[in-house]
């Protein structure tokens, strides 16, 4: 079987959507024969620069540190890796970014292996044609063996640069429907609630995903502050904004602080999220930017209603009125008006929790994507350039 070098900016011990599907995906492919390493990005000084995480090997290059002068040493020895290390590797599958897609397709020229990039979120091609560097970069990246392809708002992006249509895969992210499933269980549903100090009969709105700008978690707050009176209901804030450029995890939490907000848990970053998402009665995903976000499939895998911006991926996933709720994005008084719309109506929240988990197992389940990129990285692998 072929040896795959996942190459991500971003890898556990840090947390997000992009980082947890990868996570999920490499068992898939080791189990099916793949040998499979990751290299990624040491943000932070007690981050090993190589273990073994769930059984692979994971490198970190850099120094710590966000700074200009971390990130242009990363992108030097990331290219260094790739092209004096990378040679016992078969494919590079890059992920998140088409400069990371760039730096592996330079890599692949120069070892003879192939490169796959997958790009999690739109508006990230096309800007790059407004500036010489972005253009000389993009000739690179045209050249790449194939990008997996998300969403129909990617595939307008590559179309605009040219990128052939015949090396384009579609394939979107996938969500493990063992793992993220509802608890049923009256008795550990209030265990969980008693762990947090929440009252038993408490109905819990929860947010999962990296304390950044895009993800709107400000708009949450805002939205929040509008749901004060609203006494039974309490706000999960899941994720951190450690190690991100544009967090803004200090910013929201001083601001619930000043105003008072009362029943809001800020709970940082854990490993298990399906605990939370299990236990909860409401997900919300209020981002301003997203590819095919892994947080609003495992909250639908775990049959809760879902309210989401109408925007990128959270179209391709939801079905409005039948699997969760849309609001603009930025408009905090319309999400404050959704989560209310489903608080005061449980049949509806339970209808929506429903029809989510269907479309889940039906469409998106790690059985089905996974075969997907089984099939893909054999076809990659076998076909001439």
């Amino acid at each position: 079987m072929h040896n795959i070098l996942m190459v991500t900016e971003r890898y556990v011990p840090i947390w997000g959507g992009a980082e947890n599907q990868l996570r999920q995906l490499i068992p898939y492919l080791v189990n099916s024969g793949f040998q499979v390493s990751v290299v990624t990005r040491r943000w932070r000084r007690e981050m090993a620069k190589s273990e073994v995480v769930d059984g692979v090997l994971v490198t970190r290059l850099g120094i710590p540190g966000t700074n200009p002068a971390a990130t242009l040493l990363f992108i030097f020895h990331l290219l260094s890796f790739l092209i004096f290390s990378g040679r016992k590797f078969d494919l590079y599958h890059s992920h998140g970014v088409v400069k990371m897609g760039v730096l592996c397709r330079i890599g692949a020229t120069c070892t003879g292996a192939k490169n796959i990039v997958k790009i999690a979120t739109a508006g990230k091609v096309e800007p790059l044609l407004d500036s010489i560097l972005g253009r000389f970069l993009l000739r690179f990246f045209k050249q790449s063996d194939c990008v997996v392809c998300m969403t129909q708002e990617i595939l307008k992006e590559l179309d605009c640069i040219g990128f052939p249509r015949d090396n384009v895969a579609r394939i979107p992210n996938a969500v493990d429907c063992n793992r993220f499933y509802p608890e049923r269980d009256v008795v550990k549903r209030s265990l969980f609630r008693h762990k947090l100090g929440i009252p038993e009969d408490a109905r819990l709105v929860l947010f999962a995903g990296r304390l950044v700008h895009r993800k709107g978690v400000d708009v949450l707050i805002a939205a929040w502050e509008k749901l004060q009176d609203v006494t039974d209901l309490y706000l999960l804030i899941l994720g951190s904004g450690t190690g991100q450029v544009d967090s803004v995890e200090e910013d929201v939490q001083f601001y619930a602080q000043e105003r008072g907000l009362k029943r809001l848990y800020f709970l940082g970053e854990h490993d298990r999220p399906e605990q939370f998402l299990a236990n909860s009665d409401i997900f919300v995903f209020p981002s301003r930017i997203e590819g095919f976000p892994n947080a609003l499939m495992e909250a639908m895998a775990s049959e809760l209603p879902v309210i989401a911006s109408r925007i990128g991926g959270n179209l391709d996933l939801v079905v409005e009125n039948e699997s969760g709720l849309f609001f603009e994005k930025d408009d905090a008084e319309k999400l404050a008006e959704c989560i209310d719309t489903l608080h005061a109506n449980e049949a509806k929240m339970s209808c929506l929790g429903q029809s989510a988990r269907r479309r889940m197992l039906e469409l998106y389940d790690f059985t089905t994507i996974g075969g997907k990129y089984c099939d893909l990285y054999a076809h990659v692998a076998s076909t001439k350039r």
